[in-house]
Protein backbone atom coordinates (compact mmCIF):
# COMPACT_ATOMS: atom_id res chain seq x y z
CA UNK A 1 0.00 0.00 0.00
CA UNK A 2 3.28 2.08 0.98
CA UNK A 3 4.57 1.84 -2.77
CA UNK A 4 0.78 2.53 -4.20
CA UNK A 5 0.75 5.59 -2.42
CA UNK A 6 4.39 6.65 -3.42
CA UNK A 7 3.53 6.14 -6.77
CA UNK A 8 -0.03 7.85 -7.36
CA UNK A 9 1.65 11.08 -5.51
CA UNK A 10 4.97 10.99 -7.70
CA UNK A 11 2.93 10.73 -10.82
CA UNK A 12 0.85 14.15 -9.73
CA UNK A 13 4.34 15.71 -8.72
CA UNK A 14 5.88 15.13 -11.60
CA UNK A 15 2.75 16.91 -13.98
CA UNK A 16 3.06 19.52 -11.08
CA UNK A 17 7.05 20.01 -11.79
CA UNK A 18 6.41 19.91 -15.58
CA UNK A 19 3.30 22.48 -15.48
CA UNK A 20 5.44 24.69 -12.99
CA UNK A 21 7.56 25.46 -16.31
CA UNK A 22 4.29 26.57 -18.00
CA UNK A 23 3.66 29.00 -14.65
CA UNK A 24 7.28 30.09 -15.42
CA UNK A 25 7.28 31.41 -18.64
CA UNK A 26 3.88 33.10 -18.41
CA UNK A 27 4.87 34.66 -15.42
CA UNK A 28 8.20 35.84 -17.37
CA UNK A 29 5.90 37.45 -20.51
CA UNK A 30 7.92 34.62 -22.73
CA UNK A 31 4.78 33.40 -24.31
CA UNK A 32 1.97 34.96 -26.24
CA UNK A 33 -1.48 34.42 -27.59
CA UNK A 34 -0.12 32.68 -31.21
CA UNK A 35 2.18 30.60 -28.94
CA UNK A 36 -0.72 29.24 -27.18
CA UNK A 37 -2.91 28.71 -29.82
CA UNK A 38 0.56 26.84 -31.67
CA UNK A 39 0.79 24.16 -29.52
CA UNK A 40 -2.49 22.40 -29.51
CA UNK A 41 -2.00 22.09 -33.03
CA UNK A 42 1.52 21.07 -33.05
CA UNK A 43 0.87 18.20 -30.39
CA UNK A 44 -2.44 16.59 -32.49
CA UNK A 45 -0.48 17.27 -36.04
CA UNK A 46 3.02 16.71 -35.18
CA UNK A 47 4.00 15.16 -31.65
CA UNK A 48 0.98 12.94 -30.98
CA UNK A 49 1.21 10.46 -34.31
CA UNK A 50 4.98 9.82 -33.64
CA UNK A 51 3.60 9.16 -29.54
CA UNK A 52 1.26 6.51 -30.25
CA UNK A 53 3.50 4.82 -33.28
CA UNK A 54 6.17 4.26 -31.01
CA UNK A 55 4.39 2.88 -27.79
CA UNK A 56 2.47 0.55 -30.12
CA UNK A 57 5.59 -0.78 -31.73
CA UNK A 58 7.69 -1.08 -28.62
CA UNK A 59 4.61 -2.15 -26.03
CA UNK A 60 2.87 -4.91 -27.71
CA UNK A 61 4.07 -8.22 -29.53
CA UNK A 62 2.52 -10.09 -32.31
CA UNK A 63 1.47 -13.30 -30.49
CA UNK A 64 -0.20 -10.68 -27.78
CA UNK A 65 -2.13 -8.94 -30.51
CA UNK A 66 -5.66 -11.88 -29.92
CA UNK A 67 -5.88 -11.82 -26.22
CA UNK A 68 -5.22 -7.66 -26.37
CA UNK A 69 -8.15 -7.29 -28.81
CA UNK A 70 -10.02 -9.60 -27.07
CA UNK A 71 -9.83 -7.53 -23.91
CA UNK A 72 -9.69 -4.20 -25.88
CA UNK A 73 -12.78 -5.52 -27.90
CA UNK A 74 -14.70 -5.87 -23.85
CA UNK A 75 -13.44 -2.28 -23.18
CA UNK A 76 -14.88 -0.70 -26.39
CA UNK A 77 -18.26 -2.27 -25.02
CA UNK A 78 -18.09 -0.43 -21.86
CA UNK A 79 -16.91 2.51 -23.42
CA UNK A 80 -20.27 2.84 -25.12
CA UNK A 81 -22.22 2.11 -22.56
CA UNK A 82 -20.46 4.81 -20.66
CA UNK A 83 -20.65 7.15 -22.89
CA UNK A 84 -24.41 6.81 -23.58
CA UNK A 85 -24.97 7.28 -19.97
CA UNK A 86 -22.51 10.31 -20.20
CA UNK A 87 -25.10 11.42 -22.88
CA UNK A 88 -27.77 10.90 -20.26
CA UNK A 89 -26.38 12.84 -17.52
CA UNK A 90 -25.89 15.52 -19.47
CA UNK A 91 -29.22 15.98 -20.40
CA UNK A 92 -30.69 15.25 -16.92
CA UNK A 93 -27.65 17.51 -15.50
CA UNK A 94 -28.64 19.94 -17.77
CA UNK A 95 -24.94 20.59 -18.24
CA UNK A 96 -24.15 23.73 -20.78
CA UNK A 97 -24.37 22.88 -24.51
CA UNK A 98 -21.13 24.13 -24.97
CA UNK A 99 -19.55 22.01 -22.91
CA UNK A 100 -21.38 18.88 -24.01
CA UNK A 101 -18.31 17.48 -25.86
CA UNK A 102 -15.76 18.17 -23.45
CA UNK A 103 -18.20 16.66 -20.19
CA UNK A 104 -19.04 13.23 -21.98
CA UNK A 105 -15.56 12.59 -22.86
CA UNK A 106 -14.15 13.84 -19.27
CA UNK A 107 -17.06 11.09 -17.76
CA UNK A 108 -15.77 8.26 -20.52
CA UNK A 109 -12.07 8.33 -21.12
CA UNK A 110 -8.65 8.58 -19.02
CA UNK A 111 -5.21 9.02 -18.97
CA UNK A 112 -4.55 5.50 -19.89
CA UNK A 113 -0.42 5.94 -21.01
CA UNK A 114 1.32 8.93 -18.75
CA UNK A 115 -0.62 8.08 -15.97
CA UNK A 116 -1.88 4.61 -16.41
CA UNK A 117 1.31 3.12 -17.51
CA UNK A 118 3.49 4.04 -14.63
CA UNK A 119 0.74 3.37 -11.98
CA UNK A 120 -0.24 -0.40 -13.28
CA UNK A 121 3.27 -0.80 -13.68
CA UNK A 122 3.77 0.10 -9.90
CA UNK A 123 0.72 -2.22 -9.14
CA UNK A 124 1.08 -4.89 -10.58
CA UNK A 125 4.87 -5.16 -12.14
CA UNK A 126 5.58 -5.74 -15.87
CA UNK A 127 3.17 -8.74 -16.42
CA UNK A 128 0.45 -5.69 -16.33
CA UNK A 129 2.30 -4.08 -19.74
CA UNK A 130 0.14 -5.88 -22.19
CA UNK A 131 -3.33 -5.34 -20.62
CA UNK A 132 -2.50 -1.79 -19.96
CA UNK A 133 -2.00 -1.72 -24.04
CA UNK A 134 -5.46 -3.45 -24.34
CA UNK A 135 -7.15 -0.67 -22.60
CA UNK A 136 -4.88 2.29 -24.13
CA UNK A 137 -5.93 1.30 -28.19
CA UNK A 138 -9.37 1.06 -27.10
CA UNK A 139 -9.45 4.50 -25.08
CA UNK A 140 -7.07 5.49 -27.99
CA UNK A 141 -9.80 4.63 -30.50
CA UNK A 142 -12.68 5.88 -29.38
CA UNK A 143 -11.49 9.00 -28.05
CA UNK A 144 -9.84 10.16 -31.63
CA UNK A 145 -12.87 8.96 -33.54
CA UNK A 146 -16.23 9.65 -31.40
CA UNK A 147 -14.68 11.79 -28.48
CA UNK A 148 -12.96 14.38 -31.10
CA UNK A 149 -16.30 14.54 -33.41
CA UNK A 150 -18.60 15.46 -30.45
CA UNK A 151 -16.22 18.18 -28.86
CA UNK A 152 -15.52 19.53 -32.25
CA UNK A 153 -19.68 20.22 -31.60
CA UNK A 154 -19.02 22.51 -28.87
CA UNK A 155 -18.15 25.14 -31.38
CA UNK A 156 -20.43 27.98 -31.17
CA UNK A 157 -22.32 28.68 -33.81
CA UNK A 158 -20.51 25.83 -35.95
CA UNK A 159 -22.60 22.92 -37.29
CA UNK A 160 -20.35 19.84 -38.30
CA UNK A 161 -22.65 17.57 -41.21
CA UNK A 162 -21.84 13.80 -40.19
CA UNK A 163 -21.33 13.07 -43.89
CA UNK A 164 -19.05 16.17 -44.49
CA UNK A 165 -15.62 15.74 -45.43
CA UNK A 166 -14.53 17.76 -42.47
CA UNK A 167 -15.99 15.00 -40.55
CA UNK A 168 -13.98 12.42 -41.91
CA UNK A 169 -10.83 14.22 -40.99
CA UNK A 170 -11.73 14.61 -37.47
CA UNK A 171 -13.20 10.96 -37.59
CA UNK A 172 -9.17 9.78 -38.66
CA UNK A 173 -6.79 12.81 -37.18
CA UNK A 174 -3.16 12.28 -37.46
CA UNK A 175 -2.75 11.01 -34.02
CA UNK A 176 -4.97 7.84 -35.18
CA UNK A 177 -3.39 7.10 -38.62
CA UNK A 178 -0.08 6.97 -36.24
CA UNK A 179 -1.39 3.91 -34.09
CA UNK A 180 -3.04 2.14 -37.03
CA UNK A 181 0.71 2.50 -38.67
CA UNK A 182 2.20 1.03 -35.17
CA UNK A 183 -0.49 -1.85 -35.18
CA UNK A 184 0.39 -2.58 -39.08
CA UNK A 185 4.37 -3.15 -38.06
CA UNK A 186 3.43 -5.21 -35.43
CA UNK A 187 1.03 -7.79 -37.40
CA UNK A 188 2.96 -8.01 -40.83
CA UNK A 189 6.46 -7.98 -38.84
CA UNK A 190 7.79 -4.93 -40.55
CA UNK A 191 11.35 -4.01 -39.36
CA UNK A 192 11.34 -0.39 -38.30
CA UNK A 193 15.18 0.76 -38.42
CA UNK A 194 16.56 2.04 -35.71
CA UNK A 195 16.99 5.86 -36.65
CA UNK A 196 12.86 5.87 -37.53
CA UNK A 197 12.74 4.87 -33.74
CA UNK A 198 15.00 7.25 -32.57
CA UNK A 199 13.25 9.92 -33.92
CA UNK A 200 9.60 8.82 -33.33
CA UNK A 201 10.57 8.80 -29.73
CA UNK A 202 12.30 11.92 -29.79
CA UNK A 203 9.35 13.54 -31.15
CA UNK A 204 6.84 11.79 -29.47
CA UNK A 205 7.95 12.42 -26.12
CA UNK A 206 7.49 16.02 -26.46
CA UNK A 207 3.99 15.09 -26.45
CA UNK A 208 3.20 15.12 -22.83
CA UNK A 209 5.75 17.77 -21.94
CA UNK A 210 3.88 20.32 -24.16
CA UNK A 211 0.37 19.34 -23.02
CA UNK A 212 0.62 19.77 -19.38
CA UNK A 213 2.83 23.43 -20.23
CA UNK A 214 -0.17 23.93 -22.29
CA UNK A 215 -2.81 23.66 -19.57
CA UNK A 216 -0.54 25.10 -17.18
CA UNK A 217 -0.35 28.89 -19.19
CA UNK A 218 -3.98 28.81 -19.51
CA UNK A 219 -4.50 27.89 -15.67
CA UNK A 220 -2.33 31.26 -15.40
CA UNK A 221 -5.40 33.45 -16.61
CA UNK A 222 -7.87 31.71 -14.48
CA UNK A 223 -10.30 32.58 -12.03
CA UNK A 224 -11.05 29.48 -9.90
CA UNK A 225 -13.20 31.11 -7.56
CA UNK A 226 -15.64 31.64 -10.64
CA UNK A 227 -16.54 27.79 -10.83
CA UNK A 228 -16.59 26.90 -7.22
CA UNK A 229 -18.38 23.16 -6.88
CA UNK A 230 -20.57 23.89 -10.04
CA UNK A 231 -22.59 20.64 -11.10
CA UNK A 232 -20.90 20.48 -14.22
CA UNK A 233 -17.49 19.89 -12.97
CA UNK A 234 -19.08 17.20 -9.88
CA UNK A 235 -20.92 15.31 -12.24
CA UNK A 236 -17.78 14.86 -14.52
CA UNK A 237 -15.77 14.11 -12.20
CA UNK A 238 -18.48 11.56 -10.65
CA UNK A 239 -18.67 9.38 -13.87
CA UNK A 240 -15.23 9.75 -14.22
CA UNK A 241 -14.20 8.31 -10.70
CA UNK A 242 -17.22 5.93 -10.26
CA UNK A 243 -19.60 5.41 -13.01
CA UNK A 244 -17.43 4.62 -15.44
CA UNK A 245 -15.09 1.89 -13.31
CA UNK A 246 -18.42 0.19 -12.77
CA UNK A 247 -19.62 -0.13 -15.95
CA UNK A 248 -16.16 -1.13 -16.79
CA UNK A 249 -16.21 -3.64 -14.20
CA UNK A 250 -19.52 -5.52 -14.91
CA UNK A 251 -18.69 -5.59 -18.75
CA UNK A 252 -15.49 -6.92 -18.34
CA UNK A 253 -16.48 -9.44 -15.60
CA UNK A 254 -19.02 -10.76 -18.09
CA UNK A 255 -16.22 -11.13 -20.53
CA UNK A 256 -14.62 -13.39 -18.36
CA UNK A 257 -11.33 -11.71 -18.96
CA UNK A 258 -8.16 -12.72 -16.47
CA UNK A 259 -7.99 -11.41 -13.49
CA UNK A 260 -5.47 -9.45 -14.21
CA UNK A 261 -6.78 -8.09 -16.71
CA UNK A 262 -10.21 -6.77 -15.12
CA UNK A 263 -7.73 -5.34 -12.11
CA UNK A 264 -6.27 -3.21 -14.53
CA UNK A 265 -8.88 -2.45 -16.58
CA UNK A 266 -10.35 -1.52 -13.68
CA UNK A 267 -7.43 0.75 -12.22
CA UNK A 268 -7.40 2.57 -16.30
CA UNK A 269 -11.23 3.15 -16.21
CA UNK A 270 -10.57 5.33 -12.74
CA UNK A 271 -7.89 7.39 -13.64
CA UNK A 272 -7.59 11.17 -14.66
CA UNK A 273 -9.17 12.82 -17.29
CA UNK A 274 -7.13 12.68 -20.63
CA UNK A 275 -4.52 15.56 -20.76
CA UNK A 276 -5.68 15.42 -24.79
CA UNK A 277 -9.20 16.97 -23.79
CA UNK A 278 -8.02 20.06 -22.78
CA UNK A 279 -5.72 20.12 -25.84
CA UNK A 280 -8.57 19.42 -28.31
CA UNK A 281 -10.44 22.11 -26.68
CA UNK A 282 -7.91 24.24 -27.11
CA UNK A 283 -7.99 23.32 -30.53
CA UNK A 284 -11.31 24.03 -31.65
CA UNK A 285 -12.02 27.05 -29.36
CA UNK A 286 -15.01 25.81 -26.97
CA UNK A 287 -14.76 25.90 -23.24
CA UNK A 288 -10.86 25.73 -22.69
CA UNK A 289 -11.22 26.60 -18.81
CA UNK A 290 -13.49 24.04 -18.32
CA UNK A 291 -11.06 21.53 -19.71
CA UNK A 292 -8.44 22.91 -18.30
CA UNK A 293 -9.69 22.33 -14.71
CA UNK A 294 -11.81 18.78 -14.68
CA UNK A 295 -8.07 17.99 -16.21
CA UNK A 296 -6.00 19.52 -13.04
CA UNK A 297 -8.54 18.53 -10.74
CA UNK A 298 -9.36 14.75 -11.41
CA UNK A 299 -5.01 14.52 -11.76
CA UNK A 300 -5.15 15.60 -8.17
CA UNK A 301 -7.65 13.48 -6.90
CA UNK A 302 -5.47 10.82 -8.58
CA UNK A 303 -3.21 10.76 -5.05
CA UNK A 304 -6.89 9.54 -3.26
CA UNK A 305 -8.57 7.03 -5.86
CA UNK A 306 -5.77 5.33 -7.01
CA UNK A 307 -4.70 3.24 -3.81
CA UNK A 308 -8.62 2.68 -3.49
CA UNK A 309 -9.28 0.74 -6.37
CA UNK A 310 -6.23 -0.79 -5.83
CA UNK A 311 -7.50 -1.90 -2.56
CA UNK A 312 -10.92 -3.15 -4.21
CA UNK A 313 -8.93 -4.34 -6.87
CA UNK A 314 -8.04 -7.28 -4.50
CA UNK A 315 -11.65 -8.68 -4.54
CA UNK A 316 -11.50 -9.14 -8.10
Amino acid sequence: MEEVLKQAIGSVLTLLLIGSVGFYIDRKGWVNQQVKDFIPVFVIGATLPFYLFINTVEAVKREDLLGLFKGSFAVMISMVVVFTVSILVYRLGKVKKTRRGIFCVSFTFSNTMFIGLPVNMALFGEAALANVIAYFIANSFFFWTLGNYIMSLDVPGKTVSILSWGTLKRIFPPPLFGFFIGVLVIIFEIPVPVFIKAASSSIGNLTTPLAIIYIALNLTSMDFRSFGFEKDISLALLGRFLICPIITLVICSAFTLPTLMRQVFMIQSSLPVLVSCSILAGYYRSDLSYAVLLVSISTLMTIVTVPIFRILAIFL
